[in-house]
């Protein structure tokens, strides 16, 4: 079969958007993941044939190329946390709290969708690289995430609840650098659970973060 041909079967395929190629597609990404996790990008369309039990050929009926396959990895861990973090910002809760919510919805969002968020992270800066729509898509993601970051920070220094002598950027940062790092040594293995890493993180930055009280240096949270 020609490639314009299978090209235009996985178009129709993935407009008409039946239940049983979708799910093909999210078993693939799944795999394809866990792969590129191990093998890092250097991994093959061969080699995520093998993990699946299948011929190469038949991936491309859901996917045209090893490119593709993994920035629909890398897309729905953006739209999972993106939408996690919208609705954080949403709440009524007070910054401190909200950061809480955050640092625990990234870090569970880490650990719940390993090896994903770590494909993503190893290969951020090969994405950011790209000149493309989808790149700029993504791009625009990553923005709107920190910008929601942001938002929450300045609410915690309007609140009197955090620092005002440094900066929110410093701050988003020094967040973003501390869970961002779990790609290197995190694991499923890990002898620490998840949420106890999040409650680390979140005493970490908020003690650091949080603003003395009135009658000494003593933080709040």
């Amino acid at each position: 079969m020609s490639g314009s041909g299978i090209q235009a079967r996985r178009q129709a395929a993935q407009e008409e958007g039946g239940p049983a190629y979708l799910a093909r597609r999210q078993e693939i990404v799944q795999v394809a993941a866990h792969v590129f996790r191990d093998k890092g990008y250097e991994a093959t369309l061969k080699d995520v044939a093998h993990a699946l039990g299948t011929e190469r050929a038949s991936l491309y009926y859901y996917f045209g190329s090893k490119e593709e396959l993994l920035q629909e990895i890398v897309r729905e861990a953006l739209r999972r946390d993106l939408e996690a973090a919208h609705a954080v910002r949403r709440s009524e809760d007070r910054a401190p709290a909200k950061i809480r919510r955050l640092i625990r919805s990234m870090v569970l969002s880490y650990a719940e969708n390993y090896p994903h968020m770590s494909v993503y992270m190893e290969d951020l800066g090969r994405l950011a690289r790209q000149d493309n729509a989808w790149a700029t898509a993504v791009g625009e993601e990553v923005r709107q995430y920190e910008a929601l970051i942001h938002s929450v920070l300045r609410q915690g220094q309007e609140e009197g609840a955090l620092r005002e002598d440094i900066p929110v950027d410093v701050a988003a940062m020094a967040l973003f650098g501390t869970v961002n790092w779990m790609h290197r040594w995190y694991s499923p293995a890990y002898p620490v659970p998840p949420e106890d890493i999040a409650e680390g993180f979140a005493q970490v930055f908020l003690s650091g973060f949080a603003a003395p009280d009135r009658e000494g240096s003593a933080p709040r949270q």
